[in-house]
């Protein structure tokens, strides 16, 4: 079993090559499209669904909680939870574009939103994903190994389900 440091670096270490793709695929968004642009939007549509959303709903539900109690009220991980909020939003959004442009070329504009829904999505998973080393931290600190082997045995399960 890993510990809780090496099971939150192991899941971050997924997810930032895509989170770096999203950059890379937002410069390539333009007026028209490309065969490029397309499946690499649709491969990064899969990691969404397959790998970032489960991390998500498994931090949500196997870090927060235990942060906030173990913070006495003192702080509050709404903050975070607004930024999953923020990011399941602009999913949406990104579903919509990746529609559109499944289905023929996006407009000038369409190409302007797409870009703006990948560069925000980047920028809130690059320094969202930077918060939760820092509470990380706060874990590892202040648990026993049981809760911390109990925390990285509940992410590694929630975020494996829909793998």
């Amino acid at each position: 079993m890993s510990s809780l440091t090496e099971t939150s670096h192991e899941h971050r270490e997924r997810l930032i090559r895509h989170i770096e793709r999203l950059r890379a695929l937002a410069e390539m968004a333009d007026a028209g499209t490309s065969f490029a642009l397309r499946a690499g939007l649709e491969e990064e549509w899969h990691f969404i669904d397959e790998q970032l959303v489960p991390h998500m709903e498994a931090i949500e539900t196997t870090l927060y909680d235990r942060l906030e109690r173990l913070m006495e009220g003192r702080h509050s991980m709404a903050p975070m939870r607004r930024e999953h909020e923020e990011l399941r939003r602009l999913i949406e959004t990104l579903g919509d574009y990746r529609t559109t442009l499944a289905s023929g070329d996006l407009a000038a504009t369409e190409a302007m939103g797409l870009r703006r829904v990948l560069y925000r999505m980047h920028s809130i998973l690059r320094v969202h994903l930077a918060e939760e080393e820092l509470y990380l931290r706060v874990l590892e600190e202040n648990l026993s190994t049981d809760e911390k082997d109990r925390l990285a045995r509940g992410i590694d399960h929630a975020a494996a389900q829909r793998l």
